[in-house]
């Protein structure tokens, strides 16, 4: 147990120190390397959806149908499970590249290698405490899914709260096009594809911190405080939800082994 503690905190510290090398080095690198990033991303992430797809999908086949039917095999998950699987962690991947990039805050850095071995212990605490109650072949998702359920719900708290004490620039004086450009002004990169994308988040930025500062200049408890609000957990949420998935790449060889060998019969 300890040896298999410390394999998942590496796992997880790994892919951590791997996003922020691509928040150091990403700016600089070429539309090539970003892209090769994106797709390794898209590759783990929705390999990792579509095997946990799968694995949902067997335990409720099993709960309508017999033991050695041929629905259970026809719709156990082939292509067109895995196609939209691999779509989804392609929009995710690109969500969290982006994220990463511009994830300037050090704290939220210190958040998420904290996040680490929380995780990682989390989810080896809850396989062992429900070993006597789960079905033995489903006992890594759901593990899984609690330990991402609590340390999610912490993570997106904390940057969320972050968020909320960070200083932002006063664009209440500018007209709508000023606050724009003035955002999407500050994005630079090498690769003029990352810097479009760049680009295009602090537009979405400017617009959002206009729209706030023209509608509430002093804050307070309006409806379009709470629906400004409402935009920085959604975003925080997108933020953590890709980084979980990405951490459930790393922990499949770990912990889904009896799993993947039930559902690939």
């Amino acid at each position: 147990m300890p040896h298999r503690a410390l394999v998942v905190t590496l796992a997880l510290l790994a892919v951590t120190a791997a996003l922020w090398l691509l928040h150091v080095f990403g700016r600089t690198l070429p539309t090539g390397a970003l892209v090769a990033a994106w797709l390794a991303m898209t590759a783990a992430m929705g390999f990792a959806l579509f095997r946990r797809a799968r694995i949902r999908r067997a335990a409720a086949l099993g709960a309508y149908l017999r033991e050695g039917s041929a629905l259970r095999h026809r719709f156990r998950g082939g292509w067109l499970m895995a196609s939209t699987r691999l779509a989804l962690g392609a929009a995710l991947a690109l969500a969290l590249l982006l994220a990463v990039l511009r994830l300037d805050d050090g704290r939220a850095w210190a958040a998420l290698v904290a996040s680490a071995p929380v995780l990682g212990a989390a989810v080896l605490w809850l396989q062992q405490r429900l070993a006597a109650h789960a079905n033995a072949v489903y006992l890594p998702e759901l593990a899984w899914r609690l330990a991402a359920a609590a340390v999610g719900v912490v993570l997106v708290a904390v940057l969320v709260a972050l968020a909320f004490h960070r200083a932002y620039p006063a664009l209440g004086d500018a007209t709508l096009e000023q606050a724009v450009w003035h955002m999407a002004d500050a994005e630079r990169a090498r690769s003029a594809f990352a810097q479009a994308l760049l680009q295009a988040a602090a537009a979405k930025d400017g617009l959002t911190l206009w729209l706030a500062q023209q509608l509430m200049p002093e804050p307070g408890a309006s409806l379009a405080d709470a629906l400004g609000w409402l935009v920085v957990l959604g975003e925080e949420t997108l933020f953590v939800w890709s980084y979980l998935t990405l951490c459930s790449a790393w922990l499949l060889p770990i912990t889904y082994s009896e799993a993947d060998a039930r559902t690939a019969s």
